[in-house]
């Protein structure tokens, strides 16, 4: 597998604190079939201090020394989207695309979509970015309204689902989200968003094999191998899935996925 979405930078956010927990979070990764990582430290001004792309490197550097060969370890960012968002991109100082590519992770906040959100992302667009956005089923209004986040995809957005969102390790409304997203079309990868060897693991193969129950194992090696390689290459993706139709589920069947263990 190939992580486009990890924690793994120590004291740079909300992962590990110390060298040695981000050696211990790495090692787990790799024990989970994990060859390469894209390092996403958390941009979101005013919660952590903005880190230069030379320190960044310069952790990134020193964790791949004790690490060893595997997993491979680049480096990006997860940007907390605010709608500066192309001049940020366009100053390189804060905001770090995937593996220096084209590609960009952000995230939205939990409960809402800002308002206007697609202009900033089509001026983005407009000067060669291409945005990814992160765990949009642990999001209220996508939840709610998959058709909100199809008729983004349409217009360019691309979608990463966080792998233990299906194991239910953020609740039955994420869970069935994330189901949703995938049946319709709607992701284009799954990635660990891993924070920790011990409070937010990357269990990749329990989540692998939920993955391949749902969209199939073809489906689920372009999802967390080919489109994540197409990612760190900066190349198009090789997987578009075509966006489909469901018909809304009946009460029972809500009921029964909100009580799912």
């Amino acid at each position: 597998m190939i992580d486009i979405h990890h924690h793994c930078l120590p004291g740079v956010d909300d992962g590990p604190r110390e060298l040695s927990e981000a050696v211990d979070l790495c090692a787990a990764a790799a024990e989970e079939g994990i060859e390469t990582i894209v390092a996403t430290p958390h941009v979101l001004r005013g919660r952590w201090p903005t880190f230069s792309r030379r320190e960044l490197e310069s952790r990134l550097t020193e964790l791949q020394s004790r690490v060893g060969a595997t997993p491979r370890l680049l480096l990006g960012s997860e940007y907390f989207f605010s709608h500066d968002m192309a001049d940020l991109l366009r100053e390189g100082t804060s905001v770090f695309p995937l593996a220096a590519g084209r590609y960009v992770l952000l995230e939205l906040p939990a409960n809402s979509v800002p308002p206007m959100f697609n202009q900033p992302l089509y001026r983005a667009q407009l000067e060669g970015w291409l945005p990814i956005l992160a765990h949009p089923e642990r999001n209220t209004v996508f939840q709610a309204g998959p058709e909100l986040l199809e008729a983004l995809i349409e217009h360019g957005l691309r979608v990463q689902v966080t792998a233990t969102s299906l194991t239910g390790a953020f609740g039955a409304q994420a869970r069935q989200a994330a189901e949703t997203f995938l049946r319709r079309g709607l992701v284009h990868f799954v990635a660990t968003n891993a924070h920790s060897k011990d409070k937010r693991p990357p269990r990749m193969k329990e989540a692998l094999a939920a993955l391949r129950d749902i969209v199939g194992g073809a489906a689920a090696q372009a999802l967390t191998v080919e489109n994540p390689r197409a990612v760190i290459e900066n190349r198009p993706l090789p997987y578009e899935p075509e966006p489909q139709e469901m018909p809304s589920p009946g009460l029972f069947t809500r009921l029964r996925s909100f009580f799912r263990p």
